[in-house]
């Protein structure tokens, strides 16, 4: 529901098309108010509760009753977009309410407290209702999940680390500058090249895996999105650099999943469209840096190390904007060419009015020039738990 608000308010940033608004009034408000029926909630914490996680592990899998860091995440940035909706709308009142209510749920999300989602330092998947970490599954006797799995071997099967954790910092949930975010990127290294070879994030620990071990191309966006804000460009890189060599990328046709696949015992097959819309929010949203709102658009651009530059054509309410992002030239000064006026550059952007109907908004964005010095090496860490 939360992941519908957020499409919804996106689609009429973009278009400047509010004629869902009025035509489904009742439903947005049936869709916003449905998380927060009494059945979710979590009265001791303000959380969502449920026994079902973001990857559709359930209790035959080990799930137990308890709040999954993801759930909150998209609840709150969809009801946040509800209150901005309802608020175009005219209705200040329930705007305010929904507001309220994202806001409730992000504090205890990550503010202090047993059923705060920052433990050691770094995010994690999922709480029991008392508070405790759930950090290991062990599936039901009688689960009928196919034995194949590493699920079944013998031994631990940790829930952390998870890559749907990474959405929290390239949304910028969390500060991907901040202690947080670098400790979460940090586990979340040990997610590559589990049992395998050649690249690519598993979507969890392997120990926890019901399917077939392999690497996974959208979880492994959602880790170059977050490592790209927190200013990770070698990481970011070697993501797309792996989905360059994979089969499906000459076509732009992903698998979802790629390896060997004995369980369930059929062919690898799935295309899904899900890896597209991960590389055009990488693309779009955070290296080109377009952030369209209601009255205008925020221009933040960022290149990756060793990329000197990105042109794009985006349709752009009743407009088009023609943007050219570059690096200056020795002795330049960084700074935006808008319709022939030059702006100051700012690292945190700027906000220009979207382009008049049937017209071309043109702007260069000179950006500072590359970074010297070595590009470390990746660092990976071991997870505390494996």
């Amino acid at each position: 529901n939360g992941v519908l608000l957020f499409a919804l308010e996106s689609y009429i940033s973009w278009t400047g098309d509010a004629s869902l608004l009025d035509k489904h009034r009742a439903k947005i408000a049936k869709v916003a108010g449905f998380p927060l029926l009494k059945v979710f909630r979590h009265e001791a914490s303000g959380l969502l509760a449920n026994r079902r996680e973001f990857w559709e592990r359930h209790a035959a899998h080990g799930i137990r009753d308890g709040m999954e860091l993801a759930y909150q995440l998209f609840v709150a940035m969809g009801l946040e977009s509800a209150a901005r909706l309802t608020g175009r709308m005219g209705e200040a009142r329930q705007s305010r309410a929904w507001r309220a209510a994202s806001v409730r749920i992000r504090k205890a999300m990550l503010g202090p407290g047993r059923f705060s989602f920052v433990e050691s330092g770094r995010l994690i998947k999922r709480r029991e209702v008392g508070g405790a970490v759930q950090s290991e599954i062990r599936p039901l006797p009688d689960s009928r999940l196919p034995t194949q799995a590493p699920l079944f071997e013998k031994g631990s099967h940790f829930l952390n680390p998870d890559t749907s954790a990474a959405l929290a910092i390239a949304w910028e949930f969390v500060d991907p500058a901040g202690r947080v975010a670098r400790r979460t990127l940090d586990g979340l290294e040990t997610l590559w090249n589990q049992r395998w070879t050649g690249g690519g994030y598993g979507r969890y620990h392997v120990t926890s895996e019901p399917d077939s071990p392999g690497p996974w191309p959208f979880p492994s966006l959602f880790v170059a999105r977050a490592n790209f804000e927190a200013g990770n460009d070698r990481k970011v890189r070697r993501v797309l650099e792996w989905l360059d060599r994979v089969p499906g990328s000459r076509s732009g046709a992903w698998f979802e999943f790629y390896g060997p696949r004995p369980v369930p015992p059929y062919p690898q097959v799935g295309i899904v469209p899900w890896v597209w819309a991960e590389m055009l929010f990488l693309f779009i949203h955070h290296i080109l840096g377009v952030r369209p709102s209601e009255t205008g658009f925020r221009l933040r651009p960022r290149l990756l190390r060793g990329l000197p530059s990105m042109d794009a054509s985006l349709r752009l309410r009743g407009g088009r904007l023609e943007l050219k992002v570059r690096r200056a030239r020795r002795g330049e000064r960084p700074g935006f060419i808008v319709g022939g006026g030059r702006l100051p550059y700012r690292k945190a952007g700027i906000d220009l009015p979207f382009p008049a109907d049937g017209q071309i908004l043109k702007v260069e964005a000179i950006l500072p020039g590359e970074p010297r010095g070595h590009v470390p090496e990746v660092r990976v860490p071991v997870f505390k738990g494996e």
